[in-house]
This record gives structure tokens, sequence and C-alpha cells, in this order.
């Protein structure tokens, strides 16, 4: 009996489920984007119009129940990304993800930085003037930054669930820059 114990024991750690996590996201009136992973964060007015958002990745051996032989130095991040795959996906995912969504925030804030810019001169003109079509080009504009506004929020919303989902799977720090 006593030696059964610490084979199931064995046994059932590596023969695990994959895990899974749920995320709910939904747009408040604002057009700002919320995630949450517990469904009753989730505003009443909101209930309705939140999506539920899977992310599936494989059950991986805790570190913890798979020690490394003494006499071997410790692996460092970069050999346990060339040697295997964490998570689910290789080093070069991970990185090529975060890289993306970073590239992609940082040209979204440019080009919202030049429309704030472009709009302040516009509401100059449209004091001075008070054209009609100073104030048309005054409210595109404003719809413009706010979608942008919009765009980086989710962004950003995008980057904290991979970064919660790779925080989940294990994945060293440096793959993330």
């Amino acid at each position: 009996m006593k030696t059964c114990l610490p084979i199931f024991l064995v046994v059932s750690l590596l023969i695990s489920a994959p895990a899974h996590a749920a995320f709910y996201q939904w747009t408040d009136a604002n057009g700002v984007v919320h995630m949450t992973d517990d469904p009753r964060n989730v505003p009443k007015q909101y209930k309705g119009k939140a999506t539920r958002i899977e992310v599936r990745e494989p059950a991986s051996i805790p570190r913890e129940a798979a020690p490394e032989p003494q006499s071997a130095p410790a692996a460092s991040a970069a050999d346990r990304g060339a040697a295997g795959v964490t998570g689910g996906h290789d080093e070069g995912w991970w990185r090529a993800q975060f890289a993306e969504l970073r590239s992609e925030l940082t040209t979204v804030q440019a080009a919202r930085s030049q429309k704030e810019q472009q709009l302040v001169e516009l509401r100059r003109r449209r004091v001075i003037f008070q054209r009609a079509r100073d104030r048309v080009a005054v409210n595109e504009l404003e719809a413009q930054v706010s979608a942008d506004d919009a765009r980086i929020s989710d962004l950003l919303n995008r980057i904290a669930a991979l970064d919660l989902a790779a925080s989940k799977a294990g994945v060293p720090l440096e793959w993330r820059q």
C-alpha cells in the first residue's frame, strides 16, 4: 500500500487534463472594453452583451514535481525554451505575440497623438472662423480619436490577457518583452 501511493501520485501528475480558462469581455457605454475572469463581476446592464472568451492550453507538469538532477546546473530560461515548449507554444511564438500587440499599440498611440494635435488646431480655427466645415471636421476627428481610444483599450486588454495566459503557462518574463 505504501508503494502504491507514490506511484499513483506520479501517474496522476503525468496524466492531467488540459487547462483552460474563460474570460468575459464587454464594452461599456463610453466604448471602453473591460475583461474579467469572473462572470459575477460583469455589471448587470452588460450581462447580455458580455462575450465569453475561451483560452485553452495544454497542462504542464509543475516544476516542483519534476526536480532536476543535483549534479547538473540549473537550466536558464533560454535553455528551457530551446529544450521544450511552454504553454503549448515555443519561445518564438510568445515573443511574436507580445511584439505584434505592442507594436500595434505604439502605432495606434502615435496616430492618436497626431490626431489630437490636429484636433487642437481645428478647434482653434473653429473658434476664430465658426465655419460649418470646421465644425464637421472637428466632429469627425473627435470620432476618430474616440475610436483610437477604444482600440488602445482593446489592445491593452489583449496584452493583459496574453500576459495572464503566459503567467499561467509558466512563460519566462524575458519571452514577454
